[in-house]
C-alpha cells in the first residue's frame, strides 16, 4: 500500500496552489490528499490519517501543527517562501523540532530566513528546490522583440513605479514598443499613482492593464521581453515561464537575482533597462532555464526529498 501524504496550504485553493504542478508526481506515487488549511477544523482527523505531513508555507496552520503534538513522531515537509520569513513572525513561532525537512526555492532567501530567526538554525540547513517550469506548457514561440510582459499585482513591492519610469525614458527613444501588464491591481495607493503618473508622462496608449490572465502560455507567447521591476523574489516563476517561451529577461537587480538568472540581464539603472530591452534578443535563454528550472527536475528533487524521509509503516 502507497504511504498516505497529506499536502496542507495555507494560501492557495489546490488548482491555484504551487503545488499543483508536482500533483501528478506525488500521486503517482502516494495516496495523497490535499487540504486548503484556512482554520483548524479538520486537521487533527487529516494528520491522523497522513503518514507524511507536508505544510506549504511557513504560515499560521504551520504554528499550529507543529505545536499541537498531532505529529507524533511523523515526517514532516515545510516549503517556506519570502513573504513569511520578511514579514510574519510564524517562523519564530514554529516548533522547528517537530520538521524533518524544510525547503526553500532559492539560496538568498534561506539565508535570510537564518539570520532573522535562530530558532530556525536548530534544523539541518534547508534544502534548495527552485520551482520547476513546465517546458512542454510553456512552449516555444515566435515572440514580437516591441512587446513588453510585466507580471504580477500592482503593488509597493512588484514595483510598478519604476515599470513607468523605464516605459517613459524607452518610449521617448521608439515608440514601436508596447508594455503589457497581467496582473490585478490590489491596493489602492498604488493604483491612483499609477494612473496619474500614467497621465503626466503620456504613456496612456503604450501600456496595458489586461488583469488577471487565465492562461499565461498563451499569453506569453508574443511578447519578446520579460520586464521585471519586482523590490525582491525568492525566485521569480513569471521570469522564468516567460523566458521558457522566448522572452528575453530584463531583471531588476533585487538581492540575490545574480544567483538566480544570467548576470547580463540584470539592471539597476533605468538607463541600464532601456539599454537591455534595446538590444534584447527573443528566444536566447530558453534552453538555459530548460537546463536549470524545468519541472522535471524540480519533481526528481522533490520526490527524492519524499523518498529520503524517515520510515514509517504504513497501516
Amino acid at each position: 500500500m502507497a504511504s498516505r501524504l497529506l499536502l496542507l496550504d495555507r494560501v492557495k485553493n489546490e488548482r491555484e496552489s504551487f503545488l499543483a504542478p508536482l500533483m501528478p508526481a506525488l500521486r503517482a506515487e502516494y495516496e495523497t490528499r490535499f487540504m486548503t488549511a484556512r482554520g483548524h477544523d479538520g486537521l487533527a482527523e487529516a494528520i491522523a490519517w497522513a503518514d507524511i505531513v507536508w505544510l506549504e508555507w511557513c504560515w499560521d496552520h504551520a504554528v499550529w501543527v507543529t505545536n499541537s503534538g498531532l505529529l507524533a513522531g511523523k515526517p514532516c515537509v515545510m516549503r517556506l517562501h519570502s513573504i513569511e520569513a520578511m514579514q510574519t513572525d510564524f517562523p519564530a513561532r514554529v516548533d522547528w523540532s517537530s520538521v524533518t525537512r524544510l525547503i526553500t526555492v532559492g539560496e538568498d532567501i534561506t539565508e535570510l530566513l537564518l539570520t532573522n530567526f535562530k530558532s530556525a538554525r536548530s534544523m539541518p540547513r534547508p534544502d534548495i528546490i527552485p520551482n520547476g517550469i513546465d517546458m512542454a506548457l510553456f512552449a516555444a514561440a515566435e515572440p514580437d522583440r516591441f512587446k513588453i510582459a510585466w507580471v504580477g499585482h500592482l503593488e509597493p513591492k512588484k514595483n510598478p513605479m519604476l515599470m513607468l519610469q523605464i516605459a517613459h525614458t524607452l518610449l521617448s527613444r521608439d515608440r514601436r514598443y508596447s508594455l503589457h501588464v497581467a496582473g490585478a491591481w490590489t491596493d489602492t495607493r498604488t493604483t491612483r499613482y499609477v494612473h496619474a503618473l500614467m497621465e503626466s508622462l503620456e504613456l496612456q496608449g503604450s501600456i496595458t492593464f489586461e488583469g488577471h490572465v487565465a492562461d499565461m502560455p498563451h499569453w506569453y507567447r508574443d511578447k519578446g521581453i520579460l520586464l521585471s521591476t519586482s523590490m525582491y523574489e525568492s525566485f521569480g516563476l513569471n521570469i522564468g515561464e516567460a523566458m521558457a517561451v522566448g522572452a528575453f529577461p530584463v531583471v531588476h537587480a533585487f538581492p540575490g537575482s545574480a544567483r538566480l538568472w544570467p548576470g547580463e540581464c540584470l539592471f539597476a539603472s533605468v538607463e541600464q533597462a532601456v539599454a537591455l530591452i534595446q538590444d534584447a534578443r527573443p528566444n536566447l535563454y530558453r534552453d538555459w532555464v530548460g537546463q536549470r528550472y524545468s519541472l522535471d527536475r524540480q519533481i526528481t528533487s522533490v520526490v527524492g526529498l519524499l523518498r529520503d524521509l524517515p520510515n514509517r509503516s504504513v497501516s
